[in-house]
């Protein structure tokens, strides 16, 4: 349980930096996230960096959710980040595209590309409205 307090501060200390606007319409944006899952029994950290363009209306991104740190991980080493390399651990790449219709409503397309299997995800087309 230590651990697990002392890597949510370390994850909580990593969160305080935003987005970082890396100029000419490129920005990098990533969520550190500490989390205890209660029936797995596992303490986990993980990190999601996306880089995104945006001109205009358009917007392409990319993004990956990375394990770094994980008790009883699959791999056998807690510290999962250092085996991200190897075969049936490594990331999902996700992909996507926005357009955006106004403040409200976006027009978006998404797939993924498991790196273990070179296998494409799913395409999703679609519309999404907030408010």
């Amino acid at each position: 349980m230590r651990t697990f307090v002392l890597a949510m501060v370390a994850a909580m200390a990593a969160t305080t930096a935003t987005a970082m606007d890396l100029g000419n319409g490129l920005s990098l944006n990533t969520e550190v996230k500490a989390f205890h899952k209660v029936d797995a029994e596992t303490n986990n950290i993980t990190v999601e960096p996306e880089l995104r363009y945006t001109t205009g209306a358009v917007s392409v991104y990319t993004s990956s959710l990375i394990t770094a740190y994980e008790t009883n991980h699959a791999s056998g080493d807690n510290l999962a980040i250092v085996n991200m390399f190897d075969d049936g651990y490594k990331p999902t790449l996700d992909f996507g595209a926005e357009y955006s219709i106004n403040t409200n409503a976006i027009v978006y397309g998404e797939t993924s590309l498991d790196l273990n299997t070179e296998d494409r995800g799913e395409i999703e087309v679609g519309i999404s409205f907030n408010f």
